[in-house]
């Protein structure tokens, strides 16, 4: 635990409806054709006439802007293959709504969730080598390891599958395109300035039915007992979106995309293509999936897919 600025604890580590906040604007682009009436997300503007709050204990942008100077922490060099620096923030800047340049408003959000995606995906990339090389030595006619199989038993119950069926498990322990991730993200939490995000470092929307597990959505329909569920930190939240995606029955399809188009099978594995498979991760259905890759091209998120932390050999302190 680092402290950093007024007071901010920053950590090492840490999807389905939000009620949004955000604005929305119209944006034509596309690959070889115009896409016309894209409804984008844009961070919100802090509505006028509100009472000001002295809060010197809770992380602001200054705090957060300053940190990352420390850190060498540039976004357009990371865009072109410079690391990124290992610094985690626990939650969304407390005055992320006063920011008035849109622009440095979507940095800053892009600042705090980047690493957090990078360093679950870091994490389960781990994960998957270790299962490899144990799948690579049942097919060999080895005898795994007490300590092994155990690991195995453990990793195979969190992602619902069976130790035996490592073929299956290995399908489902997987990084997340890096891209795809921002873009639910942002989709999902306004830029960071939902009511979810800034009182329950909820960045993906996952629904909770268990009472007072999560924020109640003040447009909840009657008679619905969900909430939007609430998390200790944002690291938390990330975490829970990429096993949602890799271990709910709902994503199989996402899953097996993604197998396929592993770049050793001859394509390109990219979140804009595979957005195409979560058209059940809304009840927007399609307007979802056109949002999401809305969102990766007008934002250039393909430049962050292939974005990895600083090694931590090579991290000294700037962590």
């Amino acid at each position: 635990m680092t402290l950093l600025g007024l007071g901010l604890a920053l950590i090492y580590i840490v999807p389905e409806m939000t009620e949004s906040t955000h604005g929305l604007r119209t944006a034509s682009y596309g690959d070889t054709k115009s896409r016309s009436a894209i409804l984008i997300p844009l961070p919100t503007r802090k509505p006028a006439g509100l009472p000001v709050l002295k809060q010197p204990q809770q992380f602001d942008v200054v705090s957060l802007k300053g940190a990352l100077s420390e850190f060498d922490f540039d976004l357009d060099t990371i865009r072109y293959g410079q690391p990124v620096p290992r610094y985690y923030v626990d939650q969304i800047p407390v005055d992320i709504l006063d920011m008035a340049n849109i622009e440095d408003r979507k940095n800053t959000f892009l600042s705090v969730v980047l690493p957090l995606i990078l360093s679950t995906n870091e994490k389960i990339l781990s994960q998957r080598e270790r299962l490899l090389t144990a799948i690579d030595r049942v097919k060999a006619g080895e005898i795994l390891s007490d300590t092994d199989k155990t690991w195995l038993k453990n990793l195979a119950d969190r992602y619902r599958e069976e130790p035996e069926n490592l073929d299956a498990l290995l399908v489902k322990v997987d990084a997340i395109p890096v891209s795809l991730a921002l873009a639910q993200a942002v989709e999902e939490s306004g830029w960071g300035t939902s009511r979810f995000a800034r009182e329950g470092n909820a960045l993906f929307g996952q629904r909770v039915w268990s009472a007072g597990k999560g924020i109640v959505p003040k447009e909840r329909a009657e008679g619905e007992t969900y909430e939007v569920k609430a998390f200790n930190s944002l690291a938390d939240s990330v975490d829970a979106y990429i096993h949602n995606l890799n271990a709910h029955p709902a994503y199989e399809l996402f899953r097996s995309e993604r197998v396929r188009r592993k770049p050793d099978a001859g394509n390109e594995l990219t979140g804009y293509k595979l957005t195409e498979t979560l058209i059940v991760y809304s009840e927007r259905g399609e307007e979802y999936v056109e949002a999401l890759k809305a969102l990766i091209q007008s934002n250039r998120f393909d430049q962050f897919e292939n974005a990895r932390l600083v090694p931590e050999q090579l991290a000294g302190n700037r962590i």
